[in-house]
């Protein structure tokens, strides 16, 4: 498993990938420690930390890389009816059970969704609860509404590099 992170106004995103694709991303979390069987490897993880750049600077709405989440059939049905959600768009947990013909589901769906491994790329930010409101994730209500406006076009969410002094605000 390799590794390596990126500094944002979320907090310190790690990014968690092998041969098959990203398997975790991890944001904010001060407790967080890769593995030590892990590998912190810069070259290998590029694709992913440039694609999550441009996206927290506002310059990207789709991801093109390949993801390996790991998770039950059914999480890996509702993670994969997420990322069908448009940049800007949000759906409630009714419409996606509508979109994969299981309409009884919608309160599993919100279950899966809470346990989804790759926030943001997989984005379920965009996935409203019953009464249409944001739903909080697992990284808070702050994070889901930061990521909201974010794609409003409202703000970025990266920031430089400790020890760095850059201006990267719109």
């Amino acid at each position: 498993m390799y590794y390596d992170y990126l500094y944002s106004v979320l907090g310190k995103i790690y990014l968690l990938a092998d041969h098959h694709g990203l398997r975790q991303l991890t944001i904010g979390s001060g407790g967080f420690c890769p593995d030590s069987s892990w590998e912190r490897h810069p070259d290998f993880m590029h694709p992913y930390r440039t694609q999550l750049k441009e996206y927290l600077l506002g310059e990207r709405q789709t991801f093109t890389l390949p993801l390996a989440p790991q998770g039950t059939l059914f999480q890996q049905q509702v993670w994969q009816a997420i990322t069908e959600v448009p940049f800007g768009s949000c759906c409630s947990y009714q419409m996606l059970a509508g979109a994969m013909a299981q309409p009884a589901a919608a309160q599993a769906i919100g279950m899966a969704k809470n346990v989804n491994p790759i926030p943001i790329i997989i984005p379920c930010h965009r996935v409203l609860n019953e009464q249409g409101q944001p739903a909080t994730c697992r990284y808070g209500q702050d994070v889901t509404l930061q990521l909201l406006a974010l794609e409003a076009g409202q703000l970025t969410l990266l920031q430089p590099t400790p020890g760095t002094h850059t201006n990267r605000s719109k």
